[in-house]
């Protein structure tokens, strides 16, 4: 992933010296943040645009709303959650068209949280073990998507560009996983087999098979353009579905992805 976001921001530096290269008729207006680039006018004709983006997201995977099981969030690292995108944006002779494309995306985060009566299955010297656990949970989350956003869009100025539509993704890498740790697990029931963990013991799991492919929800942006060519954005994509599969009960309450994401983009 870091390897495709440096080739894509080298590509993004490089074109404002080409587009530097392109012979432009001498008149124009200076009105407005108007670009004269041949390439933005052949667009321009017919009210497309071709954007570039790279973005940075904060943001986690969270049950809404936050379930009494969990009593205490001890700790929270958003990660830096990396994004590449291509965009394409239509405009329909006037304020209102639309936007679509495909985004590169990864959405993570680290959490440590205090627990009670919470479902839990891990790995005990060697032996999976479910049961009812007390105690903390530590959670690492990193899942990589392919995302296609079909978003309506309004201009209520030429610098400005709002947008809001639902949004799906395929899920190409996943991670759930973590570690329990100072409490204990009632196997099987509230009223089972007392399994205590203390003095630095703890038992891994890993629900990363369990999470589903696919996911979708809604999705709101703003985009500002700073200059003729570059924009820089917000855009908050909020999970309408659980991320894990329908017949994973272990995690008794839906989880969902919301993140915020801080965006440059290049504009063709």
């Amino acid at each position: 992933m870091k390897r495709i976001l440096y080739i894509f921001l080298a590509a993004v530096l490089a074109l404002p010296a080409v587009a530097d290269d392109v012979q432009v008729p001498s008149k124009r207006k200076r009105t407005g943040i108007k670009d004269h680039t041949v390439g933005i006018l052949r667009a321009a004709t017919v009210g497309m645009e071709f954007r570039l983006k790279a973005g940075i997201a904060l943001g986690g995977t969270t049950p809404l709303p936050i379930p009494l099981n969990i009593q205490e969030i001890r700790g929270f690292d958003p990660r830096v959650n990396m994004s590449i995108e291509a965009e394409f944006v239509q405009d329909f002779n006037g304020p209102i068209g639309f936007s679509t494309g495909l985004r590169l995306e990864t959405k993570g985060m680290n959490t440590d949280a205090r627990v009670a009566n919470y479902s839990m299955r891990m790995v005990d010297g060697g032996q999976e073990v479910s049961g009812v656990w007390w105690g903390m949970v530590r959670t690492q989350v990193s899942n990589n998507y392919l995302t296609l956003p079909v978003l309506f869009l309004w201009k209520p100025s030429p610098r400005w560009d709002l947008k809001v539509g639902p949004y799906g993704s395929f899920v190409m890498g996943r991670q759930f996983s973590g570690s329990v740790y100072d409490g204990y697990l009632r196997e099987g029931s509230p009223v089972g087999e007392k399994i205590e963990f203390k003095d630095g013991a703890s038992a891994p799991y890993d629900f990363s098979d369990e999470i589903s492919r696919w996911d979708w929800g809604v999705q709101l942006a703003a985009d500002w353009r700073a200059f003729p060519h570059l924009l820089v954005g917000l855009d908050l994509t909020w999970g309408l579905k659980d991320m894990f599969k329908k017949d994973f009960e272990t995690i008794a309450f839906n989880m969902y992805p919301v993140y915020l994401r801080l965006n440059f983009g290049y504009a063709f």
